[in-house]
């Protein structure tokens, strides 16, 4: 959707990770009640820790509120994407093949919302599929249909 409100604050915010030598992971503008959340990810090549954070924190709460995109009442939150990083777009998609993961769906498919399984493909087209780990069979799921996909980790690995 071009012009889109994230659109223009990842065009806003992107150059601004990037001179600190990091990846805008992505990004979510949430509003709530009484306040909205932006929550910025970055990836470093060494990964990313807290005083990268608030420097690059500290670098764009002026700039987000000069450009006034959004609701002046607003949480800026910036992190790493985490072991169990959403998985915002295509690309992050085929990177992510063989991988367990969770997906929640904007319009059910097969009467299911909810799929959890492994990354088996990701198509051209960005359409992709999960084997089910409850159900033991293949979805294919539109990328345009995801309200949210994003890493299992497996812990058990870490130990």
């Amino acid at each position: 959707m071009a012009g889109s409100l994230e659109q223009k604050l990842q065009e806003l915010i992107e150059p601004i990770v990037q001179s600190y030598g990091m990846e805008l992971w992505g990004l979510r503008y949430r509003v709530g009640k009484n306040t909205a959340h932006l929550q910025i990810f970055v990836e470093g090549e060494n990964g990313v820790d807290a005083d990268a954070c608030g420097e690059i924190t500290n670098t764009l709460s002026p700039m987000l509120d000069s450009a006034d995109l959004i609701d002046p009442a607003y949480i800026l939150e910036v992190s790493s994407p985490g072991l169990d990083r959403i998985l915002f777009t295509k690309e992050h998609l085929a990177k992510s093949v063989g991988e367990q993961v969770s997906v929640s769906l904007k319009i059910a498919s097969e009467g299911r919302r909810k799929l959890e399984g492994k990354l088996i493909k990701v198509e051209d087209d960005g359409s992709f599929t999960v084997l089910d780990k409850n159900a033991q069979s293949e979805f294919v799921v539109a990328f345009e249909n995801v309200s949210l996909a994003r890493i299992v980790p497996d812990f058990s690995a870490l130990i």
